[in-house]
């Protein structure tokens, strides 16, 4: 098939990228800058996969999350497409004290959040006026090679980590991602709308995270203990999804443990040379 991903610099692009083209797809990208809607009306994709979003600039969130989540659905409208994958966060729902569901509220309480709520609701709403296919993927805390220098395990493997916090995550190997997300892609339904969380549907605190780190790595990690957020999402002691409906409809159950995916990600690590 042919397939445009939007955002082919970030860590899930990339990861993304690489396996559709294995799979033999034909893949076309954009980046930050490119023309959009020229480069879509010449390549004239079957299914898009919107990844591109701005996750750092509160002053280009509404450019980077809104705006161009706009220009591609309007593209859309007047393009028929199978299908196109539109990637939220799981930030927008916000603090709650159960496992997430794709039922829950939005709740956004920071710029970011509430960007990618507007860019959710906007596919949402283009899908049932104009009919066309879509499919919102919300992702839990996503991690592993090609991850970005200021993620938290990248930190820690490079020895660079200066502060961390008591919070909790829903931990999710890209690879289990990459499988989620093909099976969404590839899956044939009659719904013109749906919203799947991805995550492995364990919560891992990220105290965790750094004890499994030591092990790794066979040192003791130095940092400053904060209370202050990390991140530009909401910091959470209940942060994970129920993954029941990825599994129902879709067929698929995210396995690859905090553990393996760690030891996978740092041996990874180590073979690109950084210490």
């Amino acid at each position: 098939m042919k397939i445009f991903v939007t955002g082919r610099r970030g860590f899930i692009a990339i990861n993304l990228i690489q396996r559709l083209e294995k799979d033999g797809h034909l893949v076309e990208s954009s980046s930050q800058g490119d023309p959009i809607v020229d480069l879509l009306t010449e390549f004239c994709p079957e299914i898009i996969v919107h990844l591109a979003t701005e996750g750092t600039k509160a002053d280009k969130m509404i450019e980077g999350n809104i705006l161009l989540t706009h220009t591609i659905l309007e593209y859309c409208r007047t393009h028929p497409i199978k299908k196109i994958l539109v990637f939220g966060s799981s930030s927008e729902y916000g603090k709650k004290t159960h496992p997430l569901t794709e039922k829950d509220a939005l709740d956004p309480h920071t710029i970011y959040e509430g960007t990618k709520a507007c860019s959710s609701l906007l596919a949402q709403s283009y899908a049932y006026t104009y009919k066309i296919p879509t499919v919102l993927i919300r992702p839990l805390s996503i991690y592993g090679p090609h991850e970005k220098s200021h993620r938290l395990m990248t930190r820690v493997f490079s020895n660079r980590l200066e502060y961390i916090n008591e919070a909790y995550h829903d931990w999710t190997y890209i690879d289990d991602f990459i499988n989620a997300t093909v099976k969404i892609m590839e899956h044939d339904g009659e719904d013109i709308f749906d919203s799947v969380n991805i995550g492995l549907g364990q919560q891992r605190s990220n105290q965790e995270v750094i004890q499994i780190a030591e092990q790794l790595m066979d040192l003791k990690i130095q940092y400053t203990a904060t209370d202050k957020p990390l991140g530009q999402g909401s910091d959470s002691l209940m942060w994970v999804c129920n993954p029941t409906h990825l599994v129902t409809k879709y067929g698929y159950k995210p396995t690859i443990t905090l553990e393996e995916g760690m030891r996978l990600y740092y041996e990874w690590f180590i073979e690109q040379g950084t210490p």
